[in-house]
């Protein structure tokens, strides 16, 4: 769910007692760069450019309040205490999308039932010219999503297309780099998806390799702060370059991941032969839908229930429906509730055990939130540190609360943590 602009309140009050390279399309970090087995490409900074079978809403972030200081206060989480006040900045951690979109030939047909996969493959063309294609609903969607993402802050995204010609040529360089998601960028990601006419095969593997590769030489460039996200969209089977899947699926994509790097996939009708194959670059990205989904890669190439498998609908809008609400999850998951800690308000190191965490739903009263050590996807309801201890996590009923709209949290500094 996407959520309007808030603000962040902290209240100090008295208490009562990507290095490496890659090198022959796999990914351990860096910025070499080669031209896919079988292909004719070259090779650039981000991983250079291979063909002919080449592989290669929820804003609670803004400034945070600190009241610090007075005269004693009345302990527990009051942020009313009498304090005097200084704010410092403080910002929800920062999301990096890059899209990485199926632009090939098939994209043109109708999605059935007006048009199955068959009827496709033999003419890639509209069935229908009345309505709208798969690229032409997966266009629609995204610009509405994406128009969502740019209201709220610390959003980046970018775009890179497959393939570049009419065969099977890709780069990990985007058509759209990754850059803040202003009016000026989703402007021209707007305007670059009315130049966009599919043509030719599918070189998924080449095209996520090379990905994954430009990402890294962001990353290793510090371009790229906060959480990074690929979100691969295809309606096929990779038709360039097979030989290259084991490496993407076994290697490259859990080195990304090992990054901090989460990927997920969108499989749109045509990718029936794909659902395993999607699944388990799902499942090592990060994202599979359950720990209990299916993503054999020993098994049959059309089962795997990890990613978002588009393909069962029974009309043309079941499509354009179900790619809406994909696009909205992951949103859902970018836009986390994560927040920095604050520094204190005299410029030293936060106590960890004098933290305590508010929410408070638009117009409603604060929530106080306990601090809870459980698993927080599972079942914590409150918050908690990171791993690391850099960071404030909401789990639960309380990260839903702080993403409905008009909703804002609070970090209260200088009394004892509350603990569940």
């Amino acid at each position: 769910m996407l959520v309007t602009t808030g603000t962040l309140m902290a209240v100090a009050c008295g208490s009562d007692g990507d290095d490496g390279k890659q090198g022959g399309n796999q990914i351990s970090g860096g910025s070499g760069g080669s031209s896919a087995s079988g292909g004719n490409g070259g090779s650039s900074a981000d991983g250079g450019t291979s063909a002919n079978g080449g592989s290669a809403a929820d804003s609670f972030g803004g400034s945070i309040h600190i009241d610090a200081g007075g005269s004693g206060g009345s302990g527990g989480l009051n942020p009313d205490s009498g304090c005097a006040s200084e704010s410092v900045s403080g910002d929800r951690v920062p999301a990096n999308m890059l899209f990485v979109i199926d632009r090939s030939g098939s994209m043109k047909c109708n999605p059935p039932p007006t048009q199955d996969s068959n009827q496709c493959e033999s003419r890639p063309e509209k069935l229908n010219p009345a309505i709208n294609s798969k690229w032409e609903d997966t266009r629609l969607a995204l610009e509405a999503a994406l128009e969502q993402l740019s209201a709220q802050p610390n959003i980046s995204v970018g775009v890179n297309m497959f393939p570049r010609d009419s065969q099977c040529a890709v780069t990990g360089t985007p058509n759209i780099q990754v850059n803040p998601l202003d009016a000026t960028q989703l402007a021209g990601i707007k305007a670059f998806f009315g130049t966009v006419d599919p043509a030719g095969r599918t070189p998924l593997a080449g095209a996520s390799i090379l990905s994954y590769g430009h990402l890294l030489n962001q990353l290793r460039a510090g371009n790229l702060p906060g959480n990074k996200f690929i979100v691969l969209i295809t309606d096929g089977f990779e038709t360039c370059a097979p030989s290259e899947l084991d490496k993407l699926v076994n290697v490259d994509v859990p080195n990304a991941t090992s990054l901090n790097f989460r990927t997920f996939v969108i499989g749109a009708p045509g990718s029936e032969g794909a659902r395993s194959l999607l699944s388990q670059i799902a499942k090592a990205g990060g994202t599979a839908a359950s720990s209990s989904c299916v993503a054999d890669p020993g098994g049959n190439p059309e089962v795997g229930d990890c990613h978002f498998d588009l393909t069962n609908v029974s009309t043309p809008q079941d499509f354009a429906d179900q790619l809406s609400q994909a696009l909205e999850q992951i949103s859902g998951s970018v836009l986390t509730c994560e927040f920095d800690i604050p520094r204190s308000p005299t410029g030293g190191e936060v106590d960890l055990n004098k933290v305590n965490v508010k929410v408070t739903p638009d117009g409603q009263t604060p929530i106080d939130l306990e601090k809870d050590t459980a698993n927080c996807e599972t079942t914590a309801n409150g918050w908690q540190y990171n791993a690391e201890g850099t960071k404030i996590v909401l789990c639960g009923a309380a990260c839903d609360t702080a993403k409905e709209p008009g909703s804002s949290v609070q970090i209260v500094l200088g009394c004892p943590s509350v603990i569940k």
